[in-house]
């Protein structure tokens, strides 16, 4: 039997050099690459258009496994 872990899948704004958070969906998924596709999907809908430096990070304990540069430079 599979459990799931809690991830929270962000998404963040480069301000003062560092990345802030604008947005934020808790996921359950059973690993680390599930989560990773559960994030990508619902940043298509949390974020439809992008208009600034935006990134997508997927946090597990807090902690980073994934961030992804979605905005323009």
């Amino acid at each position: 039997m599979t459990t799931a872990n809690t991830y929270i899948a962000t998404l963040c704004h480069m301000r003062d050099g560092f990345l802030h958070r604008y947005d934020s969906e808790p996921l359950y998924a059973a690993d680390n690459a599930d989560a990773i596709r559960k994030a990508t999907v619902w940043r298509v809908t949390a974020a439809a258009t992008i208009d600034e430096r935006t990134w997508l990070q997927v946090l597990v304990d807090d902690v980073a496994i994934h961030s992804e540069e979605l905005g323009l430079a």
